[in-house]
């Protein structure tokens, strides 16, 4: 840092040098040997202002404030919740598996239930949550004797979601299913304000988590995935683009979807 600073230091100077000759005003009258000494003078100049710009290049990246401002206005919110939900499969057929509801101030888990479908599950569904038929088994299979307790929980309450529009369209088949409409519940998605704070336009939590240096444990619970999202959003509101105390480079940007980091069910 002291080699790059007395770097800088110098090029800096020969460049306040350099633009005193460049900008003396031009005679009325120009001699060959002075146009090739200003042309000279400003080639220079040229790569003096190019030594800089890859200086400048290779300083740590900073966050966007706005991303910044955004996470802590939602982690000073009294009334936000993260929310996690799993399904027993994909498609319309799908069931509720799990309920999350964590605080983010404290990091308390206010609200967790696994469900018993009634239909049936995908066991890739089971593997995919981290849960087990034997959990399932001492779940309650009726949803109307859960979904209560859950709205009132989340009722009234900033829901975060990774993909909170996938989360939304659960919680909305759910609802149906029992009769009742649509519930009443306002909800914010993380995935995409994240994606462009850490400059990783297709990362999934899996890999966000992963940059921070507190990678997801796999297969991933509901739980987990509630916790890595108050991670990602903490490191958002504290201006942090890797692991903690540190403003390093973030990585570089995926080609394309990563299939193992997108929420299937």
């Amino acid at each position: 840092m002291e080699h790059h600073l007395h770097h800088l230091t110098t090029l800096l100077q020969q460049i306040e040098q350099l633009s005193a000759t460049v900008m003396e005003p031009l005679p009325q009258a120009l001699s060959l040997a002075e146009v090739e000494r200003r042309l000279a003078h400003r080639s220079q100049l040229q790569a003096l202002l190019r030594s800089l710009e890859e200086i400048l290049n290779e300083l740590p990246a900073l966050p966007d404030p706005e991303g910044m401002a955004w996470a802590q206005a939602l982690l000073a919110l009294p009334s936000s919740l993260i929310v996690e939900v799993d399904t027993s499969r994909l498609g319309s057929t799908a069931e509720l598996l799990r309920l999350v509801l964590v605080r983010p101030s404290d990091g308390q888990t206010i609200f967790d239930q696994i469900l018993r479908p009634q239909r049936g599950y995908d066991p890739a569904s089971l593997t995919y949550n981290g849960l087990t038929p034997a959990q399932l088994e001492q779940a309650p299979e009726d949803l109307s004797t859960v979904w209560p307790a859950f709205l009132q929980q989340a009722r009234g309450h900033m829901l975060i979601g990774w993909n909170w529009a996938w989360d939304a369209d659960q919680l909305r088949r759910a609802s149906r299913q029992l009769g009742l409409g649509l519930p009443v519940l306002l909800g914010i998605d993380l995935q995409e304000p994240a994606r462009t704070f850490f400059s990783q336009p297709y990362a999934g939590l899996p890999t966000l988590c992963r940059l921070l240096g507190a990678p997801l444990p796999q297969p991933a619970t509901a739980l987990d995935r509630a916790r890595g999202q108050l991670l990602v959003l903490r490191a958002m509101a504290e201006g942090r683009l890797g692991p903690l105390h540190s403003l390093s480079e973030p990585e570089e940007a995926d080609d394309g979807p990563d299939l193992e980091d997108s929420q299937p069910f």
